[in-house]
C-alpha cells in the first residue's frame, strides 16, 4: 500500500474512532447527568466507550494496516474540532439570560 494512502486510511480510521469516542462520552454524560439519570445506560456507555472501542483501536493499531501517526492525526483534528463545538455551544448558552432572552 502506497504510504500517503496508508496516512490516509490511518487519519479517517483515528478521526472516525475519536468521533465514535466523543459521542460514546456524549451519550454517558446524558445518562448520567440528564433528567432521568440512568445507572443501567451509564454503564452500557462505559462498556461500549472503554472495553470495545479501546480493543478496536488496538487491534487497528497493532495489525499495521494503519499508520500510527496517520491514525493520531485523525484523532487529534477531531478532537480539536470536538472542544471547539462544545466551547462554542457553551459560549452561545451562556449568552443566554434565564428568561430565556
Amino acid at each position: 500500500m502506497p504510504h500517503t494512502l496508508w496516512m490516509m486510511l490511518g487519519a479517517l480510521l483515528g478521526g472516525a474512532w475519536n468521533a465514535a469516542s466523543l459521542w460514546c462520552l456524549v451519550q454517558m454524560l446524558a445518562a448520567w447527568l440528564g433528567p432521568q439519570p440512568s445507572r443501567r445506560r451509564v454503564v452500557w456507555w462505559l462498556l461500549v466507550k472503554f472495553p470495545a472501542l479501546y480493543l478496536l483501536a488496538g487491534v487497528l493499531l497493532a495489525s499495521g494496516t494503519v499508520s500510527l501517526l496517520g491514525f493520531c492525526m485523525g484523532f487529534t483534528l477531531v478532537l480539536i474540532a470536538g472542544i471547539a463545538w462544545f466551547a462554542l455551544r457553551a459560549s452561545r448558552m451562556s449568552l443566554v439570560r434565564s428568561d430565556g432572552r
